[in-house]
């Protein structure tokens, strides 16, 4: 993405977050290579991210994925802020004139003050918001998997500020235990759900990774070349 176009972003990101006021996040996530990060947030008490933060796992996915060549944008999936608190986020895909990503702009509303509205005039009545859930239909057809299903699992994006979180949030935390000697295998394997996850798109992510694992960087590249190399 060169200046003049981030600058436009920029400007946008602001303005939104003028614009929609408080209670949403607006977020432009540059896309180089081997370096995404936070180009520009507004209102960012809501994720407590900040600028140059690393994107999500959610996030480094969908573009692992190349979701972005199927859709324009993708709309209401869940959040969860560090605080635990639910978020509804949505993910406009930017890209150049040959369709490949070069940034991500993101809105997300914390709607937790609305909740808390509807729950005191709901008991005012005595009555509860999943009083009023829809009954399931169990004759209906299966509904068609999509993009926001996440595969087989609900969409969700949990906001990180370090690779590190974000390798914890990815590969089983016991496993990363620095008194565990850790065979080549299960070290392989931790590099192949990293890379399956697009964590190394991260600038800084193999020195990270390597540090994590008790290993050098030349066996993270090596280890990701035989993973390269088995996937051709």
């Amino acid at each position: 993405m060169n200046k003049n176009v981030i600058n436009h972003y920029k400007k946008l990101v602001e303005f939104l977050g003028i614009a929609l006021g408080e209670n949403y996040e607006v977020i432009l996530h540059i896309i180089e290579k081997d370096n995404s990060y936070v180009g520009a947030i507004a209102n960012n008490h809501i994720s407590g991210r900040t600028n140059n933060a690393p994107l999500t796992e959610l996030a480094l996915k969908m573009m692992k994925d190349k979701a972005y060549q199927d859709k324009d944008y993708v709309t209401n999936y869940k959040g969860i802020t560090k605080l635990g608190t639910e978020i509804r986020g949505s993910t406009f895909f930017i890209k150049d004139e040959n369709q490949e990503l070069i940034g991500m702009l993101c809105i997300n509303f914390d709607f937790s003050k609305h909740k808390k509205i509807a729950n005191d005039i709901l008991d005012l009545a005595q009555l509860q918001l999943n009083m009023f859930s829809p009954i399931k239909d169990e004759t209906a057809a299966p509904k068609k998997k999509t993009i926001e299903d996440h595969h087989d699992n609900e969409m969700i994006e949990y906001f990180s500020d370090s690779i590190d979180e974000i390798v914890y949030s990815v590969v089983d935390p016991s496993l990363l235990n620095p008194n565990i000697a850790l065979k080549q295998e299960q070290k392989i394997e931790i590099i192949n759900q990293l890379y399956k996850k697009g964590i190394f798109q991260l600038k800084g992510a193999v020195s990270q990774v390597a540090e994590l694992l008790n290993i050098s960087e030349p066996s993270v590249y090596r280890y990701l070349k035989m993973i390269d190399k088995d996937k051709k």
